[in-house]
């Protein structure tokens, strides 16, 4: 059973804790878990309950106080994940993401292989075999934090972050994966950008990326766009 713990994180908000709480670790069963009280939470609306946000090991439920006391909020999860077993998440989304790997377009390419004694083409192979899940949105509006990357090959951030990095930069980091949306600070390792749009106003759902679609990259070149 995941140990749960209710955090008052304000007058207006509630963090739910699963597993070991905000401990670093990434495990997928509790990403899961937490996408399925976010559906449930989505199904079963209460008057006064305005946002909810998950993250790898917690959701922050924002509500209205009021309307609301924090022992409702608190009541009202415990419903839902009373539930959670008798939820189907819609089918899985897979995305194709076309990546130009190395050169300008992936400055930490080099170094990243070197760090996990592969070669460059065969770090682009490994990073292409993966298939990668969106956990949740963070640092950026549009920026999916990705489940997927081996610990094995986990890879530590720059000691200074670049003052700019280019949108659609394809990046790791620890055994994380994302693409920058837009142009921003950054300290993750660079492997290469992608010309898909993350962010496109234009777009039903301005995001590329939904809550729990899986991702696989492949390899480009800008000649091919």
């Amino acid at each position: 059973m995941d140990i749960l713990r209710f955090v008052s994180a304000s007058e207006a908000a509630v963090l739910v804790e699963f597993g070991d709480g905000l401990n670093g670790e990434i495990r997928p069963e509790i990403v899961q878990r937490i996408h399925r009280l976010v559906a449930l939470l989505d199904l079963s609306p209460l008057d006064g309950l305005l946002e909810v946000t998950p993250a790898y090991s917690s959701l922050l439920v924002e509500f209205d106080p009021l309307r609301l006391l924090e022992s409702d909020v608190i009541g009202h999860v415990r419903f839902c994940l009373e539930q959670i077993g008798q939820i189907k998440l819609p089918s899985v989304q897979t995305l194709e993401i076309p990546v130009f790997y190395g050169g300008e377009y992936g400055p930490d390419l080099p170094y990243c292989a070197e760090r996990l004694k592969m070669s460059v083409s065969q770090l682009v192979e490994a990073h292409c075999d993966q298939v990668y899940s969106v956990a949740f949105f963070g640092f950026l509006p549009g920026f999916a934090y990705l489940i997927g990357w081996p610990q094995k090959w986990a890879m530590p951030r720059l000691d200074s972050p670049r003052a700019k990095v280019p949108a659609g930069s394809v990046a790791i980091a620890g055994s994380q994966c994302g693409v920058y949306p837009t142009i921003s600070p950054g300290g993750w390792r660079i492997l290469g950008r992608t010309p898909a749009r993350v962010i496109d106003l234009e777009r039903k759902d301005f995001c590329l990326f939904p809550i729990g679609a899986q991702v696989r990259f492949y390899p480009s070149s800008p000649s091919a766009w």
